[in-house]
C-alpha cells in the first residue's frame, strides 16, 4: 500500500471543508427560513396548540306575557365537553367517560375544537368527571344556559318547543350562527321569532398542554368576543286570562279557548287541549314522556285554535243574519211561518233543537232562541251566493294572518263549484251550512276574529302576539245599523227570556253572545261552541271557545266563556258597581232551559 503524500491529504482536506462549509450553510439557511422568513407562521401554530378558544353560548331572550310574567326562561345545565385532543385519545376518553357514567354518550368525529358528549347531566355525573377523569382525560364539564318553561302546559301552543337543529336547519342561510347539537325554535313563538331569541355567541380563550388539558384561563390574544344575549320578548297574552281558560276547560275532554283583543286583535289567551309539557322538548331525561307526547292519541301538540277545524253551528247564524238585513229580505219585525220544530224541503226535513218548536219569531227572537227554522226560512230567500259573499267578508275560508307556526289552517267554506264533483249542489246543503253545519268548516281563531268584527263596529283585525298591531280592515257592505240590530239579537241571547247563554252573565258586564250545538258525524255528542263580546257598548274583548263532544253550546261552552271574561274584567269588577241590564233587550222572568245551541 503507497504512503499518502502531502498533497493528497491536503486535497482531502480541502473536500471535507467545502463539505462541512456546505452543511453548515444549509443548516444556517434553513434556521434562517425558520426564525426569521416563516417565524410569524410558525409562532401562529405554535399559540395555537398552546391557546384554544371555546364557544361561550348566548342567553336566549326571555318570553313574557303583557304583564312581564315570565313564561321562557334560561336555567343552567351541566353539559360534558370533548377538548382538543388527539383522535386516539378522543375515542379512549369516551370510552372511559361511558364506563365511569355507565351510559351512552353522543359523539363523532370532531369537526371543532371542542364538541359537546353529554348535556343535562346529573351531578353525579359532573363529580366523576371532575374529580376522577378531567386530570388524565381531555374532558370538561361547562355549565350552558338550557330552555326552561316555567308555566309548563299552561302556555305550550303559543311559546311553542325547541329541538336540536337538524341538517335541513343548518341548511339555511342563518345556519351560520348555529352548529351541530345547538338548540333552535320549532313552534309556537321560539320557531317564529328564532332571529331574535337566538343573541349571537361569544368565544373565550384557554392555555391547554400538549395532551390538550386545560391549564389556565388566558387573556384573549385577538380580543375577548362576549355573547350578546337574545332579545326579550313581551307578548300580548294576558297569563291571567290564559289560565282562566285553561282552567275552565274540561280535562276529559279536547277543546279549545281564544281570546282577542277587539279593537286591535291582539292575542290575550290561545288554549288547546290536551297540551303538553315543552320542557320535555329540551331535557335528555324526559325522552319517554317526549314520545309519548309525540305519538299521543289524542293529539296533544296539534294546536286547536290555529289548526282545528269544526263546524262552528249556530254561532254562524249571524251571517245570514247580517246578508240578509242588508238585502233587506227581512228586518227586525218580520217574521216567517210559525216553527213547528220541522221543515220539509224537497224529500228531506230539517229540524229544530226544540222538538215542540218555537212558534212564529222575528230576528231578534230567532237569534235569541236559536231557531235552526226560521234560519233555514231565510236561507231560501237568501241564496248560496249571498250566503257565502257574507261569510266570506268576515274571513271564513280564508287565514287571519296571524304570524305563527305551524301554519294556521284557512278552514273551508262551501261553494256550488265545491259540490259539483260531490254529488251535485241540492238546496239542503245551504239548510245545513246557514246553521253552520254540513261541510263548513272553521278554526276557533276564526270565531274569535269574526265575533271581534260584529262588536267593534264592522272592522276585521288581524290576530298577534308580538309588536304593533296590523292596520284593521273595514268590511265593506255592511252598516252600522245592520250591525247594531245583530248584536242586539246577540245581546238577548245572554238576557232574553229564552236566551241559550244566560250562564254567560257577569253581574256589572254587559255581555253579548252567540251559542252554537255543532252535529260531529260518527259520534255520539256534539261540539259544544260559544262566542262573546264585550262590554257591549264598546268591545274590549271577544271570546271563542269550543269543546269537542262537549254537547251543548250554553251549557258547556258557555261557563268557559264567562270564566274567561271574569279573568279579563277582574280588576274592573273589584271595584266598580254592577251595570243594568238593557231595558230593551231584557225580558222579564229567568231564561227557560233549553238545549243550550
Amino acid at each position: 500500500m503507497y504512503p499518502v503524500t502531502q498533497e493528497e491529504w491536503t486535497r482531502r482536506l480541502r473536500g471535507l471543508l467545502v463539505l462541512v462549509s456546505i452543511l453548515f450553510s444549509i443548516l444556517l439557511l434553513r434556521l434562517f427560513h425558520l426564525q426569521i422568513a416563516t417565524f410569524a407562521v410558525y409562532h401562529r401554530e405554535s399559540e395555537e396548540n398552546r391557546i384554544t378558544h371555546k364557544t361561550v353560548r348566548a342567553p336566549r331572550g326571555r318570553i313574557v306575557d303583557r304583564n312581564g310574567e315570565v313564561l321562557a326562561r334560561n336555567r343552567a345545565s351541566y353539559t360534558i365537553f370533548l377538548i382538543s385532543s388527539t383522535p386516539k385519545r378522543d375515542a379512549e376518553a369516551v370510552s372511559a367517560l361511558e364506563e365511569a357514567i355507565d351510559d351512552k354518550v353522543t359523539y363523532s368525529p370532531r369537526t371543532s375544537p371542542t364538541m359537546r358528549l353529554k348535556r343535562d347531566v346529573n351531578f353525579e355525573s359532573v363529580c366523576i368527571v371532575e374529580e376522577r377523569l378531567s386530570p388524565e382525560w381531555p374532558l370538561q364539564i361547562e355549565i350552558e344556559p338550557q330552555r326552561d318553561y316555567p308555566r309548563g302546559s299552561l302556555t305550550a301552543h303559543v311559546i311553542g318547543y325547541m329541538g336540536e337543529a337538524q341538517e335541513d336547519d343548518l341548511a339555511t342561510p342563518r345556519a351560520k350562527r348555529y352548529a351541530a347539537g345547538d338548540y333552535i325554535g320549532k313552534t309556537g313563538v321560539e320557531k317564529v321569532w328564532e332571529d331574535s331569541l337566538r343573541g349571537d355567541d361569544g368565544l373565550s380563550y384557554y392555555e391547554v398542554d400538549a395532551l390538550g388539558r386545560r391549564i389556565s384561563d388566558e387573556s384573549p390574544l385577538q380580543g375577548e368576543q362576549p355573547a350578546v344575549p337574545g332579545l326579550e320578548l313581551k307578548l300580548s297574552l294576558d297569563l291571567n286570562v290564559q289560565r282562566a281558560a285553561e282552567h275552565a276547560l274540561p280535562d276529559t275532554l279536547s277543546g279549545s279557548v281564544v281570546a282577542l283583543d277587539a279593537r286591535t286583535g291582539a292575542v290575550l289567551a290561545m288554549v288547546s287541549k290536551p297540551s303538553f309539557d315543552p320542557n320535555v322538548f329540551v331535557s335528555y331525561q324526559a325522552q319517554e314522556e317526549r314520545r309519548r307526547f309525540v305519538n299521543g292519541k289524542a293529539k296533544p301538540l296539534l294546536n286547536r285554535a290555529t289548526q282545528g277545524l269544526y263546524p262552528p253551528g249556530s254561532t254562524l247564524k249571524m251571517i245570514a243574519a247580517v246578508a240578509a238585513l242588508e238585502a233587506g229580505i227581512t228586518d227586525t219585525l218580520s217574521t216567517f211561518e210559525a216553527c213547528a220544530g220541522s221543515l220539509r224541503v224537497g224529500d228531506t226535513v230539517f229540524r229544530c233543537f226544540n222538538r215542540d218548536g218555537h212558534g212564529e219569531l222575528n230576528l231578534l227572537e230567532a237569534m235569541e232562541a236559536s231557531c235552526n227554522i226560521y234560519f233555514n226560512h231565510l236561507a231560501q230567500l237568501l241564496g248560496v251566493e249571498a250566503w257565502r259573499e257574507s261569510a266570506k267578508k268576515f274571513g271564513f275560508g280564508e287565514v287571519t294572518g296571524i304570524r305563527f307556526l305551524p301554519v294556521e289552517e284557512a278552514g273551508l267554506l262551501p261553494s256550488r263549484q265545491y259540490y259539483a264533483h260531490r254529488g251535485g249542489w241540492v238546496t239542503g246543503h245551504l239548510m245545513n251550512l246557514v246553521i253552520g253545519q254540513g261541510d263548513m268548516l272553521a278554526t276557533p281563531l276564526q270565531l274569535a276574529r269574526y265575533v271581534a268584527a260584529l262588536g267593534n263596529g264592522g272592522f276585521l283585525v288581524t290576530p298577534h302576539l308580538y309588536g304593533r298591531a296590523p292596520p284593521l280592515q273595514p268590511i265593506d257592505g255592511v252598516s252600522p245599523a245592520t250591525l247594531d240590530i245583530v248584536k242586539r239579537g246577540m245581546h238577548r241571547v245572554i238576557y232574553g227570556e229564552h236566551g241559550t247563554g244566560r250562564r254567560v252573565r257577569i253581574d256589572g258586564i254587559d255581555i253579548a253572545g252567540k251559542s252554537g250545538t255543532a252535529q260531529v258525524p260518527n259520534s255520539e255528542n256534539d261540539d259544544a261552541w260559544f262566542v262573546a263580546f264585550a262590554p257591549y257598548d264598546d268591545p274590549e274583548i271577544a271570546v271563542a271557545v269550543v269543546v269537542e263532544r262537549g254537547g251543548g253550546g250554553g251549557a258547556v261552552a258557555g261557563p268557559v266563556a264567562r270564566r274567561v271574561l271574569e279573568a279579563y274584567f277582574a280588576h274592573r269588577l273589584e271595584s266598580n258597581p254592577p251595570v243594568s241590564l238593557r231595558a230593551s233587550d231584557a225580558a222579564p222572568g229567568a231564561p227557560s232551559e233549553n238545549s243550550g245551541t
